[in-house]
């Protein structure tokens, strides 16, 4: 099976092209320049492997939570490779994503995403199952979370960030029983994107016609236009 998987729901664009017989993957740090590369570089991928998109049997992208602009893009590219090709796509929640290559670990993992205004997106994983929804939280909630924990492992691309911030909250005062560790490992997550969204598929099929990202929050646009209606009608 040759599966296409691209994540871009935070500052790294992750990329992987894997047929039954090798893999090419990519980790491509940029930030806003996410749209102007991705395109050229599923094209760079797939003219490395000698294929074409035509021959790409399944197409994998998160869904969030993550960056608002990241998440489209992403998401719009490969809906427009799937509507042109006829390739199935499926999407992974980011959080999952972040926690399966440390599945290993044999305590709670706790995946963590910088969501901006002091806060993080987090998600609470142990023994490859859901421990929490995704949420939308800051560090002495977070504390509140982890009470009953007795080792958590943080990862994600904010972990070393978060970890701080759990620090100057003096979580080790208040769970002085909690062994916390930190994971800074950079991950080939895009072909672990493709191994989850493989599984997905042959789970659950395509994803439905429609779908859309997972924000969790709304967007300062949407907040802004809530203020306005609210301001209005009062």
């Amino acid at each position: 099976m040759n599966i296409l998987a691209a994540d871009t729901s935070t500052n790294t664009l992750y990329l992987c092209l894997m047929t039954d017989k090798s893999k090419i993957s990519l980790n491509l740090t940029g930030g806003l320049q996410h749209s102007e590369n991705l395109v050229p570089k599923i094209i760079e991928l797939t003219k490395d492997l000698n294929i074409e998109l035509k021959d790409i049997d399944l197409l994998v992208c998160t869904k969030g939570p993550g960056s608002f602009t990241g998440l489209r893009i992403a998401m719009s590219a490969l809906k427009g490779i799937s509507v042109a090709s006829g390739a199935p796509l499926v999407a992974i929640e980011t959080n999952k994503l972040l926690a399966y290559p440390v599945s290993y670990f044999d305590g709670t993992i706790l995946t963590s995403i910088d969501a901006r205004k002091k806060r993080f997106y987090i998600s609470l994983f142990k023994n490859n199952e859901r421990l929490t929804k995704d949420l939308d939280i800051n560090e002495k909630e977070t504390i509140e979370l982890l009470k009953d924990e007795k080792k958590v492992l943080i990862t994600g691309p904010d972990s070393k960030k978060f970890y701080d911030k759990l620090l100057k909250a003096e979580i080790g005062e208040k769970l002085p029983n909690l062994e916390i560790f930190v994971d800074e490992s950079q991950y080939d997550l895009a072909y672990h994107l493709a191994v989850l969204g493989k599984l997905e598929y042959e789970k659950n099929g395509p994803a439905p016609l429609g779908f859309g990202p997972s924000y969790i929050r709304k967007s300062d646009a949407e907040i802004a236009l809530d203020k306005k209606i609210k301001d209005h009608t009062n």
